[in-house]
């Protein structure tokens, strides 16, 4: 809302307890504009509170044919900026694949063509599919080369631009030493790859972040959480295995760690028209949501690829549920009294 940003009225909010023996820096939130003990969260009504908003929407893409069809359904911006996240062609099955160099040209093209030349695109960095053994997101030395490569490559290339806000896009896991099962960030891996990216471009840790919370024991992935923020990373995740709204308890706990420490969540999985309403509401509510990132000055992005199948069993972009997205979405918003 406009104005004085009398917003959201006077209500409490459940938050879920800390977390056993957890530090000071693991606690609840608190800041002016919210009280309450450790068990609620009161949001005031307040003239100093910013104005709330989303970061925008990104759209996953499996080659460069969808990308202006995919901004146009959705709109360049909705309550925040549009992006997309490009993989290589045909890569859907292998729940996407570092694309060509070309693909990303044929994609600035399109979308230059379109009048659609300030769209970022973050760059898919996965050389292969998940193993038929062992996890997800724990390379060999010869798939980390290739990632490496494949950074080394996009940047060479002249194709993308920091200015529009490009970026990469990348989840790199190992087994923990000290708990069995249980699968952590690889540090030293994901810093190099940030470190080749560079702070040209933006980095975003992907839906291997998943695994690192459903293997965790006691909440240990929010030590994983704030190293990536230190990195300058945000963090796509479903708050677990499986679609974000199966998920919506460790995904309400997860937004409140990314507003503590003012780190940008990405929420996909799953994530469309007909399961946002559940998704907000089992969060804590849009206006629970707002607050947070209001006050913390962060955004929360909605992820999704509007895929279809169709005959043959072929998948495809479904304009029509972008488009029916859009307009839940917008409707959630406004009737929360939420919209930019």
């Amino acid at each position: 809302m406009e104005g004085s940003g009398l917003w959201l009225s006077q209500r409490n909010f459940k938050i879920d307890s800390p977390r056993p023996n957890s530090s000071p820096k693991h606690q609840p939130l608190s800041n002016p504009g919210l009280s309450g003990s450790h068990t609620f969260l009161t949001i005031k009504a307040t003239s100093q509170l910013s104005k709330p908003k989303m970061s925008g929407i990104e759209v996953a893409i499996f080659g460069p044919r969808d990308g202006v069809a995919a901004v146009k359904a959705v709109g360049e911006k909705l309550n925040g900026k549009t992006r997309l996240e490009l993989n290589r062609t045909g890569s859907y099955e292998q729940n996407g694949l570092t694309p060509s160099t070309w693909e990303l040209e044929h994609l600035n093209a399109s979308l230059d063509h379109a009048g659609l030349q300030d769209v970022p695109v973050r760059i898919m960095i996965r050389p292969c599919g998940a193993p038929k053994l062992g996890p997800d997101f724990v390379y060999s030395d010869a798939e980390f080369e290739q990632m490496k490569s494949d950074i080394r490559k996009f940047k060479e290339s002249k194709h993308m631009s920091r200015e529009r806000g490009d970026g990469f896009v990348f989840g790199v896991l190992r087994q923990s030493c000290s708990v069995p099962q249980m699968l952590v960030v690889d540090r030293v891996r994901t810093a190099e790859l940030k470190h080749l990216a560079g702070d040209d471009f933006k980095c975003v840790f992907h839906r291997a972040f998943d695994l690192v919370i459903s293997t965790s024991r006691d909440e240990m992935w929010v030590d994983d959480l704030e190293w990536l923020k230190t990195q300058g990373m945000a963090v796509l995740t479903s708050g677990g295995c499986g679609n974000a709204s199966n998920n919506t308890k460790a995904l309400k706990q997860v937004l409140i760690e990314t507003a503590r420490i003012g780190q940008e969540l990405i929420v996909g999985g799953g994530v469309r028209s007909d399961t946002l309403e559940s998704l907000g509401n089992g969060m804590g509510g849009l206006g629970y949501i707002y607050a947070l990132t209001s006050l913390h000055s962060v955004g929360m992005v909605l992820h999704s690829s509007f895929l279809k199948r169709g005959p043959s069993n072929v998948v495809s972009f479904d304009v029509e549920e972008a488009r029916k997205f859009k307009a839940t979405l917008y409707t959630l918003i406004s009737s929360q009294g939420c919209a930019n």
